[in-house]
């Protein structure tokens, strides 16, 4: 299945090449994610979960003077410690987010873009090996400062380059010490655990870091193709409970289209 789709994005690609501007931000998009997943859960032990992470993301690009777009990400991933021979653990991440950006400055070749962007994120993990009897999670809402830039390499080839950090955030983690020995499992009870008790702070508690770069290749004026990188690193530490960090090492295939 990974291998097919993997083969219709290069397909889509196929064209003739056309000059690439940074003017033509109304578009969507459509990504495959692969990658390295390593997290470290203190509420459970101290020891570096890791493993592959796989995914897919919508983005689409809305009509503005300036830039605007809203993303949707769905990645999971098969995770263990090296005192583990088998990924036993499973996580799940969610993500939506917001983006509006202001044009700083904007030539046909360069353009630099800087405003909010507001995110929403729901990491889940089940550790059956360590605690078969709870859910682990670190959800998060963020106010975040992004920085993007474009620059026109050649007539079909562009640059993106996008650095975005936390702000503010509110932030949703279980209790080290847990009120009870078995969770309530429940599509009720998950999504009160998932959605109650909220803290609020900044960097010192709630830190997400982001980077990605980009290659688009334009095929065609309304289909273009990208490879891409990309860095997240995430800390969380509340008052009942421990810290919980993740760092996301992802690659992707990404096809734009109108």
């Amino acid at each position: 299945m990974k291998r097919s789709l993997f083969i219709l994005f290069f397909l889509f690609g196929a064209g003739a090449f056309a000059q690439v501007s940074t003017d033509s931000f109304n578009r969507n998009s459509l990504q495959l994610i692969f990658g390295i997943n390593q997290l470290k859960e203190k509420n459970l032990h101290l020891k570096v979960h890791s493993g592959l992470i796989t995914g897919i993301s919508y983005q689409h690009y809305l009509k503005s003077r300036n830039i605007s777009d809203f993303d949707i990400t769905l990645k999971w991933s098969r995770v263990k410690t090296a005192y583990e021979d088998l990924s036993a653990t499973a996580t799940a991440h969610l993500t939506g987010s917001y983006r509006y950006l202001f044009k700083i400055y904007s030539k046909p070749d360069l353009l630099y873009a800087l405003g909010p962007e507001t995110s929403i994120q729901y990491n889940v993990c089940f550790y059956p090996n360590w605690d078969e009897s709870h859910l682990y999670w670190a959800n998060h809402i963020d106010l975040c400062a992004d920085n993007l830039l474009y620059y026109r390499v050649s007539e079909s080839g562009m640059l993106l380059f996008d650095l975005k950090f936390s702000v503010f955030s509110a932030f949703n983690r279980p209790e080290y010490d847990r009120m009870y020995k078995i969770d309530n499992t429940s599509f009720g009870g998950i999504i009160n655990n998932f959605h109650s008790d909220y803290e609020f702070g900044s960097i010192g508690k709630a830190c997400q870091v982001a980077i990605h770069i980009e290659y688009q290749f334009l095929m065609h004026p309304k289909l273009a193709q990208a490879v891409c990188y990309s860095y997240r690193y995430l800390n969380l530490n509340g008052k009942e409970s421990l810290p919980f960090q993740n760092n996301l090492h992802q690659v992707g295939f990404k096809i734009y289209f109108k």
